[in-house]
């Protein structure tokens, strides 16, 4: 169903592929679902080549607490090097 029905949002993919060919930014995805099932997501959605080009990817299952909690985010910061006040989050 997901290889079917699953498509980016409008801007997404352009907005990714900025932000990855941008060497000063980083580019990372934070899901409170398991990595089975966000990388098939990822795969069908992005692309294969996208997903594996991001810096980061944090799921539910690598913290203990998921959103609205949000340690997710900044496990993914800590993770990249990144003072939390100067990442954006994008949500759907």
């Amino acid at each position: 169903m997901i290889a079917e029905k699953a498509t980016p949002r409008p801007g997404v993919l352009e907005l990714m592929d900025e932000a990855l060919s941008d060497p000063t930014v980083r580019v990372g995805v934070c899901s409170a679902s398991t990595k089975e099932a966000v990388t098939k997501v990822l795969d069908v959605t992005l692309g294969e080549e996208r997903r594996k080009g991001l810096d980061v990817t944090i799921l539910g299952n690598d913290v203990s607490s998921l959103k609205p909690d949000p340690m997710i985010y900044e496990t993914a910061a800590a993770r990249l090097g990144i003072d939390p006040t100067r990442c954006v989050v994008i949500e759907d």
